[in-house]
């Protein structure tokens, strides 16, 4: 496996969250947030469907949906739930660089957890010492 096809999805998410996160912070004051994330998703719908039109080997829906589990609906909620919580973040005057960082921190340590407890992960104590400062330089971000 190349260097690139290693990286390049964490590239993406980088960029995108970039974006994202200078979006949400850009959601007009008198928007209603959750028309703003309505028209996040028939945004997001309409390139989902053109990506899987383009780029997707099985395009029937039906054998599609026949395949679908828990999952796509699970994400689809907690979806909704980070877009809504992201927009209120701002209108209620979180910087950008400070709510973000807490939120990134505290989601590293929860799924760090969660992949030891239920994905059988081990972590190095490297990576413990690298969660210990984590967790530290939330409590301090939160105090500031």
């Amino acid at each position: 496996m190349s260097i690139f096809t290693f990286w390049w999805p964490i590239a993406l998410l980088l960029v995108a969250h970039t974006f994202y996160q200078v979006s949400a912070k850009s959601v007009p004051e008198a928007m209603d947030p959750f028309a703003a994330v309505f028209f996040n998703y028939v945004v997001a719908a309409a390139a989902a469907f053109v990506l899987w039109m383009v780029m997707g080997q099985d395009k029937n829906l039906a054998v599609q949906f026949g395949k679908m589990n828990w999952a796509p609906v699970v994400m689809g909620f907690t979806i909704t739930a980070v877009e809504v919580a992201s927009v209120f973040m701002y209108k209620l005057g979180w910087n950008i660089s400070v709510g973000t960082t807490i939120v990134n921190i505290a989601l590293a340590v929860v799924l760090a957890v969660i992949g030891i407890l239920f994905y059988r992960e081990v972590l190095t104590v490297q990576q413990m010492v690298g969660i210990g400062l984590c967790i530290a330089g939330v409590i301090v971000m939160a105090r500031s």
